[in-house]
């Protein structure tokens, strides 16, 4: 798959421009020159905004009619990465927002003729999906429609209506299905633990799979949204995006120990109680590899590597 060079009159407006994905994935476009515009809800978190993003943030709710589609046409934007999703909590009020906000982006995508639309999905989708035969999942196996939980739910009803509007408006959507991100920054996950563990409070990383997890380290995501945003033609609907490589907690704490050997920690355990509905087989990423050109420059060392490395140089400012 040929992925063209964005070229000079490239807008891509980025829905939850201030959440974990969202920061990376705007520094990584502002690295490239490709013109952003960066919509949220809220402003940066504490330790979010200890990034740099050149371009300020428009600060409104994207489920209100009109607001989206008004910015798009002044700022003439040509493609749109939608993140965009409320609190994580199971509440039905997420499936409210993702229909309406998911709506509004696919509304104007349709209305301007707008290039493309990337979905920020989940791998999360596929449930607990156990293929059996030692193989990874692909994009087109088929899963459950039955709800295990809201966050899967949105997710699958994101995809549905991209693929609605893709069929019936020619509207080119694309989904990727993202395995566990993560990275320096987000309030959750290994990111959190490493960053109490830094500030000297206690400290008890963990995968969110057992007894493998695939995760991926943000900035291999946020390349994967330019990928994907600048492919001329994907050839499929949806690509899952995650290391490619199974990782153990074992795994975890050897790369936690070479990248921070000063640090006190000790595996823990996931208390979520819906993680359960996520224990999945690993996510075959060769369809994003073929069609995108995506291959995982971070392995699971190098990730918390980068991350130790960061929170380390702002130690002194990480929010409490």
């Amino acid at each position: 798959m040929t992925v063209s060079t964005p070229d000079s009159d490239v807008t891509v407006l980025i829905t939850g421009a201030n959440g974990f994905i969202g920061t990376h994935t705007a520094m990584h476009f502002e690295r490239h020159g490709i013109r952003i515009v960066p919509v949220d809800v809220l402003p940066r978190s504490n330790d979010l905004a200890l990034f740099t993003v050149k371009t300020p943030s428009h600060l409104f709710d994207i489920a209100e009619p009109g607001r989206l589609a008004d910015l798009c046409r002044k700022e003439k934007v040509t493609q749109i990465l939608h993140f965009a999703y409320p609190a994580r909590k199971e509440a039905t009020q997420v499936l409210d927002f993702l229909l309406q906000g998911t709506r509004n982006v696919l509304e104007v995508a349709r209305e301007v003729s707008m290039r493309r639309v990337v979905f920020s999905s989940s791998g999360a989708i596929y449930g607990p999906l156990r293929k059996g035969d030692g193989s990874r999942i692909r994009e087109t196996d088929a899963v459950g429609i039955f709800p295990t939980f809201l966050y899967r739910s949105a997710k699958m009803l994101g995809e549905w209506l991209g693929d609605f509007y893709a069929v019936h408006h020619g509207v080119s959507f694309v989904a990727l299905r993202l395995s566990g991100v993560y990275g320096p920054g987000l309030w959750r996950d290994i990111g959190e633990h490493l960053k109490q563990g830094i500030i000297g409070r206690e400290c008890r990383p963990f995968l969110g799979r057992e007894p493998f997890d695939d995760p991926v380290y943000v900035e291999d995501v946020a390349r994967s949204m330019r990928l994907a945003c600048f492919a001329e033609k994907p050839a499929s609907r949806a690509y899952n995006i995650a290391s490619g490589r199974p990782y153990s907690n074992e795994d975890l704490s050897r790369a936690i120990r070479k990248a921070l050997p000063d640090l006190a920690f000790e595996i823990g355990r996931d208390p979520d109680p819906v993680r359960h509905h996520r224990q999945r087989d690993m996510l075959d990423v060769n369809l994003a590899k073929n069609e995108l050109g995506f291959v995982p420059e971070y392995d699971l060392e190098s990730g918390i590597r980068a991350t130790g490395e960061w929170l380390m140089s702002v130690r002194d400012k990480l929010g409490r």
